[in-house]
């Protein structure tokens, strides 16, 4: 009946070709019911309009809840701590007046609460507060008010998590701050251990764009604002509150907003929504309309495009659908030949230059990787120098038999924590922070062994480069080179210095020391070897300078790498430039 109906549809318009009889049955059969549907589904929309506005109102509360929680619930995490050692032996030398010891437990305290404000964004300070006012924060030791702190103090739902309402902290930055309970056992009253939170962090968490008029709200359970984006509004009684900020539709200042609120249990505190009805409705037809006849525009732009080019397209997309599948069963032999100077005939030959450079860079791969595997290991030998470690136990043995403690206690942590360092968990790329600990740690060694002859001083300019990554192992090896062929042969006090700093995309390292310094000749040999103007067949000759140049300039490119400057009887100095631009 259809096919009938069709063809003499066809015969009376005299449309003999099957592109045109392909396009206006494709408009019959699919555009026809699109267009319907489609005009059914935006009246059925437009209907259900104010409900998603409160939906999505809701769900937009529900994870600011659900975020805030989070928030509060890593604050509290930090904050819980049972039987801190620090804290209470801290406790114990106070109530036996050895002031003199505890000011380390207080240093220590104080590191411990400083490292933890780095780790979270928005964390301004913790601190630990005596029921006598004396206060360790990770701003120092001081006293405050104990009671103007306490009276400040709320409990959420629990009882057991305390929060204040908005205040500026020391820094006149504006804060809240939760406080939790510690109960030492060493003493009779419990101290609080307190976090300081940006204010700042709230309003990232209602960072949510509704519209020029809405805005979102956080108060407490006594309708007191605790944020607002009005900022002289915080602290006051929201007009809002009735018994809680149930879900309703609201007149403020002359305008309509749809009021949606949560509870967080955690806090104690109401998420609100003011979303102005007026505008959400008026961007939400906007979307609407805009998505609709864009649909329709492109529909019918795809159907007419398909339509002209899939003859002359579709036998050339086939062939080279037919070679890319065999070619991803790798068979990377295949090649496809396309006569023609058309966009296909291109990604033809795009395609057989794309098989030629998989087959490179395939064996390129393989080459890198059988030398980044030998450097691999050549660098795991090199870690750990057997005659450093002897000379080293053998000295704490020394200081051990001299019953000099204290310095085997530096000695032994010192060499810890090189080895802890040196090992990073196995890991091959390291912050830059840890390896400028790692070559403080081995110079600590080497000064604490060789005693007065050589001092060293490390200056890095630029520290946000310490957040940076690099392969381990790249400056240590360079300082114990300027420490045992520049300082040690030399008959004078000795000095290394270590300096790191950022020009352009580059990151550089400058090792120096003021020792015997290295002929010119050999200077010029080693920088040709550096570069690979000079090749050697001694594997082992400068070794060490090799294989962190080598290790660079695999992982950066080759415009990173080492270059050596020295002037004979005088000094040597070793530069190391990372070009960022490069890494993998």
């Amino acid at each position: 009946m259809f096919n009938k109906f069709f063809k003499k549809l066809f015969n009376r318009i005299e449309i003999h070709t099957i592109r045109t009889k392909l396009i206006i049955s494709f408009l019959i059969i699919g555009l026809l019911p699109i267009l319907l549907s489609g005009l059914l589904s935006f009246n059925i929309y437009r209907g259900a309009i104010n409900d998603r506005i409160s939906d999505y109102s809701q769900e937009m509360v529900n994870r600011m809840e659900r975020d805030l929680e989070d928030y509060v619930s890593e604050i509290e995490t930090f904050l819980s701590r049972e039987q801190d050692f620090y804290i209470n032996q801290f406790i114990k030398l106070t109530q036996a007046n050895d002031f003199r010891n505890n000011r380390k437990y207080a240093f220590r305290i104080w590191e411990d609460f400083n490292n933890l404000k780095q780790m979270k964004p928005g964390l301004e300070d913790i601190a630990i507060t005596f029921q006598d006012g004396r206060r360790i924060s990770s701003y120092g030791t001081f006293s405050i008010d104990i009671k103007e702190f306490k009276n400040r103090m709320y409990s959420n739902l629990s009882g057991d998590i305390f929060f204040t309402p908005p205040y500026s902290n020391y820094l006149q930055k504006e804060v809240i701050t939760i406080v939790s309970s510690y109960y030492p056992e060493i003493a009779e009253e419990n101290v609080l251990i307190s976090a300081d939170i940006d204010l700042d962090v709230l309003a990232n968490l209602t960072d949510f764009n509704l519209g020029e008029k809405s805005y979102f709200l956080i108060a407490d359970q006594n309708g007191d604002i605790v944020y607002h984006p009005d900022q002289e509004k915080i602290g006051k009684r929201s007009l809002l509150y009735s018994d809680g900020f149930p879900n309703r539709k609201v007149n403020l200042n002359g305008e309509q907003y749809i009021l949606t609120s949560t509870f967080s249990k955690s806090t104690g505190w109401y998420i609100i929504s003011m979303a102005s009805a007026d505008e959400v409705e008026a961007e939400l037809n906007y979307i609407t309309d805009i998505t609709v006849y864009l649909t329709l525009v492109v529909l019918l732009i795809i159907i007419l495009l398909t339509v002209y080019l899939s003859y002359s397209l579709s036998k050339p997309i086939q062939k080279l659908q037919e070679l890319t599948h065999r070619a991803s069963e790798n068979d990377l032999s295949v090649k496809i030949d396309i006569s023609g100077n058309d966009e296909i005939a291109e990604l033809g030959q795009s395609f057989n230059k794309m098989i030629r450079r998989i087959n490179k860079l395939m064996e390129q791969n393989v080459r890198e990787q059988k030398l980044l595997r030998k450097l691999e290991m050549e660098s795991l030998d090199n870690q750990i120098k057997p005659h450093f470690i002897y000379n080293t136990l053998d000295l704490i043995i020394g200081l051990l038999e001299n019953k000099d403690f204290d310095r085997a206690t530096h000695m032994v942590e010192a060499l810890g924590k090189f080895f802890r360092l040196s090992l990073s968990h196995g890991k091959e790329m390291v912050l830059i922070r840890n390896e400028i600990k790692h070559v403080k740690n081995y110079l600590f060694i080497q000064q604490f062994r060789h005693g007065e002859e050589y001092e060293y001083i490390i200056d890095i300019e630029d520290f946000e480069i310490m957040e940076k990554h690099i392969p381990k192992l790249i400056l240590q090896p360079i300082v114990e080179n300027a420490i045992y062929h520049g300082l040690l042969p030399a008959e004078k006090n000795g000095l290394v210095i270590v300096k790191g700093y950022r020009e352009n995309k580059n990151i550089y390292f400058k090792i120096a020391d003021n020792g015997v310094g290295i002929p010119a000749a050999k200077v010029r040999e080693i920088n040709k070897i550096l570069t690979g103007e000079l090749k050697t067949d001694d594997q082992k000759k400068y070794f060490g300078l090799r294989n962190v140049d080598q290790r660079l300039k695999l992982m950066y490119g080759g415009s990173s790498g080492l270059t050596v400057e020295s002037i004979e009887g005088e000094k040597t100095t070793v530069i190391i430039r990372i070009d960022q631009r490069g890494g993998k």
